[in-house]
């Protein structure tokens, strides 16, 4: 790997929104125009722009690269908040791709891990839908933008185990994970009480119907492949609940879904348990989104 590519700049566009500009004189038309990596809940910066930003940037150099950085409290923030956080995502891909896609047509590679991840994506969706009618006539509302998307530990279920798994994944002790149910039990009893009091569907609900919808994005082609990666050992987002969404699309002829399912490896920790198989489906699903002509 260069020294350009080891040592890429970011740029923070928002609180967690950070950018890392692509060289336009490498690549080739093949890459993605823009890959935004929606981290899970917590997850350090560092290890996003090391783990996966680096090896994204050695594959499709010309590409920008957005990580969008998620806390658990995003997870039960109010939606006024949630959309906030994403707003300066939404502003950059509206003046970068909507306006703009006469002169960078290559689309969107979306990363998405967790749910903390995904309920990042489905927020972004709709600030963007809330934006695009209110914007100038040079963006051309009848043309699509490719998309593809890789969904790693994601989707799960908002239940009360799935919650304490969360809470307590990289504490050891039995007697400790104990006695951190009792803030947990807290938490999700304040969590449920406030969206039945204000009436908002509980987030991952609401998640896993937005996640049926074909387009992810306003805009994005009827042809939009996905690839989830997703493990039997995974306790916040089990197999279950992934094989179950996956079934549900499954069901609708339209969609092009791929299953990677692991062993043994924990949430989150599929690229460390095998990263040649990971990256290898990374960019098996881009390549599926590229017209006949650019896969030649």
């Amino acid at each position: 790997m260069s020294n350009s590519q080891a040592k890429a700049k970011w740029h923070k566009l928002g609180e967690d929104v950070h950018i890392a500009y692509g060289d336009r004189t490498r690549g080739s038309v093949k890459d993605p125009r823009v890959i935004i990596l929606f981290g899970w809940a917590d997850a350090p910066l560092r290890i996003l722009e090391k783990k996966y930003a680096v090896k994204h940037r050695r594959h499709w150099p010309s590409a920008d690269i957005v990580i969008i950085q998620s806390h658990l409290a995003f997870i039960w923030s109010s939606q006024e908040k949630r959309n906030n956080a994403v707003k300066p995502l939404a502003d950059y891909l509206v003046s970068t791709v909507y306006r703009q896609r006469g002169s960078v047509p290559n689309g969107i590679l979306l990363h998405v891990i967790s749910n903390g991840g995904a309920l990042q994506l489905i927020t972004l969706s709709q600030v963007l839908k809330s934006m695009l009618p209110a914007e100038p006539s040079d963006i051309n509302h009848g043309t699509a933008i490719r998309m593809a998307t890789i969904f790693d530990s994601a989707p799960g279920i908002g239940e009360y185990s799935t919650l304490l798994a969360v809470l307590t994944t990289d504490v050891k002790s039995p007697l400790v994970k104990a006695v951190m149910t009792v803030p947990g039990s807290l938490v999700y009893l304040a969590c449920r009480i406030r969206f039945s009091v204000i009436g908002e569907e509980l987030p991952f609900t609401l998640l896993h119907k937005q996640l049926q919808m074909q387009g992810l994005l306003p805009l994005a082609e009827g042809y939009s492949p996905r690839v989830y990666i997703y493990s039997d050992a995974d306790q916040t987002a089990p197999f279950t609940s992934v094989e179950g969404h996956l079934a549900t699309l499954r069901a609708n002829a339209s969609f092009d879904v791929v299953a990677e399912k692991f062993d043994g490896s924990q949430h989150v920790q599929h690229e460390r348990q095998d990263p040649e198989r990971y990256w290898k489906a990374v960019q098996a699903v881009w390549e599926r989104s590229l017209p006949t002509k650019a896969k030649l």
